[in-house]
């Protein structure tokens, strides 16, 4: 049972990131275009507190599935997310492991892949909206809500991802 614990957690995520939208008031989706990016903080903090195979793995596996459903242009979530769990697996080698360094690293990771699918859209013309309007109607707003989830859930996501390892190393075969 141990065993899909966590590709269940992450399941649950990637499904609970569209349906959170319906959660919101239309009018505030009138006004700011917030990008819900709860499987971007999964995959940083597993990356952190589990390991870099694991967080590239689900990275790569569920950016393409949000690539499958979310975007026409495949593969550029599954790159974004690999990515940047690789990119913090290194960074971990020089920083503490704690729910603040991974905290910091899961807003640094926001912001990069929204300038990221920012980009990417500009540059294959899928967006004609400007540097601003990007900044003050979809980076901010996205860069804040999420800011305050992460506050929220850093600490119960640590101990709920610590606590699964600690039981399935016991429960590994040496």
């Amino acid at each position: 049972m141990r065993r899909f614990f966590l590709p269940s957690l992450v399941t649950v995520m990637f499904l609970l990131e569209s349906i959170i939208v319906q959660f919101f008031p239309y009018p505030l989706f009138d006004v700011y275009l917030l990008v819900p990016r709860i499987l971007l903080i999964l995959i940083v903090f597993i990356t952190i507190f589990i390991g870099q195979a694991e967080g590239m793995t689900y990275g790569f596996i569920f950016g393409l599935l949000y690539d499958v459903a979310y975007t026409e242009l495949l593969g550029a979530y599954a790159f974004a997310f690999a990515l940047v769990a690789y990119l913090i697996a290194k960074a971990m080698n020089v920083f503490h492991k704690n729910a603040w360094t991974a905290s910091f690293f899961a807003i640094v990771a926001i912001a990069c892949v929204e300038w990221y699918a920012y980009v990417i859209q500009l540059v294959i013309s899928r967006t004609t909206m400007p540097v601003p309007t990007f900044l003050q109607s979809r980076f901010l707003p996205t860069l804040f809500i999420h800011t305050i989830v992460i506050l929220v859930i850093a600490y119960p996501l640590k101990q709920l991802l610590l606590k699964w390892c600690e039981k399935r190393d016991e429960s590994s075969p040496v």
